[in-house]
């Protein structure tokens, strides 16, 4: 059975401005194959929640973090027995150093 999916606020916002920068930058056409990507890797998660990786030994609220890595972003997220949470939307060419700070600032 597939588990719901909930996306943090934060991450929701990340995404948003992530679809706002590549319509701006490389039109329509991209940002559609853009969301699709992502949606298609969520349902993929929804199913087979381990198939990204442990993060660093990192976790949220006493789970896991995992992360898919995507062509150029990745989604940083973890699972309990009924829901994936998104938690980060990650552009891969930022310094992943932050990321524990971001995750303890959620």
């Amino acid at each position: 059975m597939a588990l719901k999916h909930k996306w943090l606020t934060e991450a929701s916002l990340e995404f948003e401005r992530t679809l706002d920068y590549v319509r701006r930058e490389f039109g329509t056409r991209t940002v559609k194959k853009v969301f699709i990507e992502v949606e298609d890797n969520i349902k993929v998660l929804k199913t087979f929640p381990k198939a990204g990786i442990h993060y660093k030994d990192l976790f949220y609220k006493g789970k896991e973090v995992r992360i898919l890595h995507m062509k150029k972003s990745s989604i940083i997220y973890c699972y309990d027995e009924e829901t994936l949470f998104i938690l980060v939307f990650w552009n891969n060419r930022s310094d992943d150093a932050i990321i524990a700070d971001i995750l303890s600032a959620r």
